[in-house]
């Protein structure tokens, strides 16, 4: 046994004296530093610049990432790259009235390799609407009930955002359907330069225009009703006495007004039922709008040879808009120009309880959740079985009776 032993630490001692010598030849990786400069001359001017942008150096082969945060000039600069070849991405966001502008560039497959480089990476910005339909519960519950309708709509930038004086609409034709519409809007007018509403509700925008702020992360609720309707219906998903806002109708008394709610202001009502805003629980097109000039019931538009009343609404107004429809058969019978959004997204059957949300996109540092918005509800959208009030835990703001 003891030779053995003796025999093992001899060739123990022969392989590490090997080990030594081989890592005596080995040398320590020298990192390089790193510059990137943001170009944004492209983009317009009139579009405000992040206060800083999110830089990302992504070596996929040895899988590694570094970020860094660039300085308000849009400068970074990084002594932590080991070499090799490198994606670089840049990402940034700003807020503007009511829009959320991104901005991207990136220089891909990169070799990096000498000390000191600087890269030079050019940004485009897209536009999004700061607020945006998260989720919303259209076709109503077992029994046919559908008094719980309810629009979520979501600060999905990184800024405060005001809802006062943001309107919700919905487009006619009501339901999807294989009739064009030739809309009439008057000489020297381009019908396609307008979006045309049967039905709009409107915040209340009171004195300084701050009443109703909506942090990053955070949603508010638009109640058809704004009452606990598993009590009502035990059927219905969702209690809605704590929404921060309902399309009261005021002149009727079928349904209750609940105090802890505010009450919409109802804009235009072409196509608003006598008791309550019941949408067709075979799919709306809805769009948000931050309007520029006010507007009433005086006046109105038509289609050709028809007599179905609509309000023109700038296109420029619309923060953002989804398309719903009944069915899979019905995506390619829109009522929303494609610029506001290119598919349309549906439960499939009406009185279900399912509702659509919006697919998450990424999660920020800071766990605040940011949702697709392509303008497209096809890819944007998900069917949920059951609907949620303010899913994935999104925050209700100080001011909502949630909060209490």
């Amino acid at each position: 046994m003891k030779k053995i032993i003796i025999l093992a630490a001899l060739i123990f001692a022969a392989v590490s004296c090997g080990s030594i010598n081989d890592l005596k030849d080995i040398k320590e990786i020298q990192k390089v530093t790193t510059n990137v400069n943001v170009v944004t001359s492209s983009i317009s001017a009139e579009i405000p610049r992040p206060d800083s942008y999110t830089v990302k150096f992504i070596n996929y082969d040895e899988k590694l990432e570094i970020v860094k945060t660039t300085d308000a000039s849009g400068k970074v600069s990084t002594s932590d790259i080991v070499p090799g070849v490198y994606t670089i991405t840049v990402q940034g966001e700003s807020a503007k009235g009511g829009f959320t502008y991104y901005f991207s560039g990136s220089e891909t497959n990169t070799s990096i390799v000498s000390d000191n480089k600087s890269y030079n990476i050019e940004l485009t910005a897209s536009k999004a609407g700061a607020l945006i339909l998260k989720e919303i519960y259209f076709n109503g519950s077992t029994g046919y009930y559908f008094k719980d309708q309810f629009y979520e709509i979501y600060n999905n930038s990184n800024e405060v955002q005001y809802a006062d004086g943001l309107c919700i609409a919905t487009l006619m034709p009501a339901t999807a359907t294989t009739t064009t519409y030739q809309w009439e809007v008057g000489e020297g007018k381009n019908p396609d330069d307008y979006i045309y509403c049967g039905a709009v509700w409107q915040i209340p925008a009171e004195g300084n225009g701050k009443n109703y702020p909506v942090a990053p992360g955070e949603s508010i609720i638009i109640a058809q009703i704004a009452q606990n309707h598993t009590v009502i219906k035990p059927t219905s998903p969702v209690d809605l006495s704590k929404a921060e806002f309902e399309t009261f109708i005021k002149t009727q008394t079928v349904n209750p007004d609940n105090p802890e709610s505010v009450n919409m202001t109802l804009k235009i009502d072409f196509n608003v039922f006598g008791t309550q805003w019941l949408v067709t629980v075979f799919g709306g097109a809805y769009v948000l709008f931050m309007p520029e000039a006010d507007f009433d019931n005086a006046t109105w538009v038509q289609p050709k040879g028809n007599a179905t009343k609509a309000k023109e609404i700038p296109i420029d107004w619309v923060t953002d808009g989804v398309e719903l429809v009944n069915n899979a058969t019905k995506v390619t019978q829109k009522r929303m120009p494609s610029s506001l959004d290119a598919g349309a997204t549906y439960t499939g059957a009406a009185y279900t309880g399912k509702s659509v949300s919006r697919k998450i996109k990424s999660t920020m540092p800071d766990g605040r959740i940011v949702y697709m918005d392509t303008n497209n509800s096809s890819e944007d959208f998900q069917v949920n079985s059951k609907a949620v009030v303010r899913r994935n835990n999104a925050g209700a703001p100080s001011w909502s009776p949630a909060s209490k």
